[in-house]
């Protein structure tokens, strides 16, 4: 029983029961929403090109827990506001809006991102040397997506809003070249729909942390795609975006 409880936890770094860590992810946004009314049809919605939205903080906070034998469970949660503000070259209608070409309008797309993850570990890979080895992981969890849009001009406002839960499922990788150096990868996704909704979700990182004792920082790269559909309120509402761009982490690990 002991060497079957070895074996089962060799993949989890005993420097890492618990621990938590902040992203400061400077996020460019491209792709498309549409609010679709009673009265009028929604028009495709570019959000750079028509809105003007341009890189925005995003921000995101995370906790963990090994477990012995069971492995380790992580709850997190990012959210970004992307603003701006543009003269309409054309005209657009949104929640039963119609905002006219010429028109001066301010926008903001919110979104917020809850997710649940339960990632089992692999014994480690010894690579060579004291410290060079290579920790893998499979991943199994739940993201929660709420989307909410505001136009607004002169005259009215309109907002819609949307929100999706779908199970993913992903793989993590660990290198740890040093008792200083670490590096990351992490990819997670998955498409469902139900009812009159459905989401698909991809989202990668990669990322390079130096250990200062319990204390790390280091740098990454983000890359999120989210293509949401919420039919079930009064007013239909969809979006179609991409996500990506550097971040700064840091946090503590036990």
């Amino acid at each position: 029983m002991t060497a079957l409880l070895l074996a089962l936890t060799a993949g989890i770094p005993q420097d890492e029961i618990i621990g938590g860590r902040w992203r400061e992810w400077k996020a460019a946004i491209t792709g498309r929403l549409q609010g679709e009314g009673d009265l009028l049809p929604g028009s495709n919605i570019d959000v750079d090109d028509t809105l003007g939205y341009d890189r925005e903080n995003a921000h995101e906070i995370q906790l963990y827990l090994n477990i012995p034998v069971l492995g380790r469970f992580y709850a997190g949660y990012w959210w970004v506001n992307f603003n701006g503000e543009e003269i309409l070259e054309r005209t657009i209608t949104f929640a039963d809006r119609a905002f006219t070409a010429g028109t001066a309008i301010d926008s903001e797309l919110e979104l917020d991102m809850y997710y649940l993850t339960y990632e089992f570990g692999f014994p480690s890979l010894p690579l060579g040397g004291d410290d060079l080895r290579l920790d893998l992981g499979v991943q199994f969890g739940v993201r929660a997506l709420l989307v909410e849009g505001t136009i607004e001009s002169a005259l009215f406002t309109a907002e819609d809003s949307g929100g999706v839960g779908i199970p993913v499922l992903g793989v993590h990788g660990a290198l740890q070249v040093t008792p200083f150096l670490r590096a990351e990868l992490e990819i997670a996704g998955m498409a469902a729909s139900y009812g009159d909704s459905s989401l698909s979700y991809l989202e990668a990182f990669g990322e390079i942390v130096g250990q200062f004792g319990p204390l790390f920082a280091g740098v990454g790269y983000k890359w999120c795609n989210l293509d949401m559909k919420d039919d079930r309120g009064d007013v239909d509402f969809e979006v179609d975006l991409t996500l990506e761009g550097f971040y700064l982490t840091a946090g503590v690990r036990f």
